[in-house]
Parts: structure tokens; C-alpha cells; sequence
């Protein structure tokens, strides 16, 4: 790791992971570049052995070096805790990149003050390239901190530059939100193949093939595409069939269970190690 340019990250969660699988596998950043600062002895360990992170408990092995300093709090961490009195530990031009859920701007500024600050929003698929991401950028050396997001984040998704704080949100809403239907939907008609007779693998081919397939069509269409789109919405009868199938096979109340139990290892079970 180059001694001058030092990178870390506050907060050792399920984010975190995400992060390091993501620079480590689209970004080309090797882990064992990435300080980490975790909370435990134990939790220092996993990320080292899990992904060859430089994981310390003290944050000050690098915090008087840090160039670049990541924010990746749980919803649920104590920010005040975590991130008071750590400016005055940092150096001066350090830039800070938030991808917090929930804090905003203002609030990164009141804990770094005269800092560059970049917010970012993310979805899991980045570890693929194949991602949704969405910034906003703070009041102090705006341009360039632009400039850096874009570089980065165009290496792990599609990009969505917004034009207020406020827009960012509703992205990221709209991609957290998106995230698990997709997932709760795709697991919903692989556990009705299964039940129909087909293996897991199977439903998992088929669903994936169409899911995709769909969501191609629909980014790259052409005058042809579209000409054979509008056909389609005049395939009633075809489209009726369909509804009456998603019927008869259950869809409909077992996205009702599914969502009426909304558990995590319910979304992703058969994919929950997907980004391993």
C-alpha cells in the first residue's frame, strides 16, 4: 500500500462487506489496502480471514494518515459515539465518502467540518458491476468531489448523478426498496418451480434467464423492440393466461406470506452467500 495514501473505514457491518468485495472485485482495490475499524478483536478477525482486510481495533493506526476516510454505519449505530472527536484526529485535506443509510450531508459536515464530503447510495449488486448507485455532493471543494465520485462509482454501477440531497433519498429508497421485491419475487417463483417439480437449479435458471431478460429488453430497446412492445400490450388474451396461471400456481399469496414475514433469510435464501 502506497504510505501516502492511506484508506479507511468506520463501521465494520454487513456494509462494509459489501464495500470490500466491491473495490476488491470491480474497482480493482486490493482489501488488504482498506483500514477497517472494528469493534471487537473477533470482528477484526472475520474481515482478515473473510477478506484479507487490514482490520484493527484502534482507528488511530490510520486516522493521522487517512486520505480517504468511509463512513459505512449500521441504521442502528450510535453516530455520536462513533464519529465525535474524530476530526480533529484526521488530516486537514481528508476527504470523507458516506454511505451511512439515513445520514444526510449536513449532518456528515457537523462531525467533519471544512472537509470534502461525498454521500453515497448503494445497492448490494455493485459486488457484481452490476449495481445502482446514486451521490450528492457537500459544500466544500464540490467540483472535485464530483469528480471522485464518478470515477469511482462507474467502475461498480450504473450511475445516477441527482440534483438535490433530497432526490438522492428517493433513489435510495427506490433502490433498497426494489432490491428486496426483486429478490422476494424471484425466490417466490423458484420455491413455486420447486414445488411443481422442478429442481432449484432449475427454477433458478429459468427465473434468472427472464428476470434478466426483461430488464436487457428493456434498457436496450430499439424502434423494432418497441414496435413489438406496443404488440404486445394487445396480446389480451395471452396476458389474461398469464394472470390466471400466476393464480393457480399461488404467486399472489405467497408473495402475501413472504412479505407478511418479511425476514431477511426468507428475501435471499437461496442466494444469501450470493456475493461471497
Amino acid at each position: 500500500m502506497a504510505d501516502d495514501f492511506v484508506r479507511g473505514i468506520i463501521g465494520d457491518g454487513f456494509g462494509t462487506e459489501i464495500l470490500l468485495t466491491a473495490l476488491g472485485k470491480q474497482v480493482g482495490v486490493n482489501p488488504s489496502e482498506m483500514y477497517v475499524a472494528c469493534r471487537s478483536q473477533k470482528r477484526c478477525i472475520q474481515l482478515r480471514e473473510q477478506y484479507n482486510a487490514r482490520a484493527v481495533v484502534d482507528a488511530m493506526e490510520f486516522l493521522p494518515d487517512v486520505k480517504i476516510l468511509i463512513l459505512a454505519l449500521q441504521v442502528d449505530d450510535d453516530a455520536d459515539k462513533m464519529l465525535d472527536g474524530l476530526n480533529k484526529k484526521i488530516p486537514a485535506d481528508a476527504l470523507i465518502i458516506s454511505c451511512t443509510y439515513g445520514m444526510k450531508i449536513k449532518t456528515v459536515e457537523k462531525y467533519f467540518p471544512a472537509h470534502p464530503v461525498i454521500r453515497l447510495i448503494m445497492n448490494p449488486m455493485i459486488v457484481t458491476g452490476a449495481g445502482v448507485c446514486a451521490y450528492a455532493v457537500g459544500s466544500v471543494d464540490s467540483t472535485d468531489s464530483e469528480n471522485i465520485a464518478q470515477f469511482l462509482l462507474n467502475s461498480i454501477g450504473e450511475t445516477i448523478k441527482t440534483s438535490s440531497e433530497a432526490e438522492l433519498e428517493t433513489v435510495g429508497d427506490l433502490a433498497l426498496a426494489s432490491t428486496i421485491f426483486s429478490f422476494m419475487t424471484a425466490n417466490t417463483f423458484i420455491e413455486l418451480g420447486a414445488k411443481k417439480g422442478l429442481s432449484v437449479d432449475k427454477s433458478w435458471e429459468i427465473v434468472s434467464q427472464v428476470i434478466g431478460g426483461v430488464t436487457k429488453t428493456l434498457i436496450h430497446s430499439d424502434a423494432v423492440i418497441d414496435n413489438l412492445i406496443q404488440e404486445s400490450k394487445r396480446q389480451k388474451k395471452l396476458f389474461e393466461h398469464g394472470k390466471e396461471i400466476l393464480e393457480k400456481v399461488g404467486f399472489i399469496d405467497a408473495m402475501k406470506k413472504r412479505f407478511a414475514s418479511a425476514e431477511v433469510t426468507e428475501v435471499v435464501k437461496f442466494r444469501y452467500n450470493y456475493w461471497r
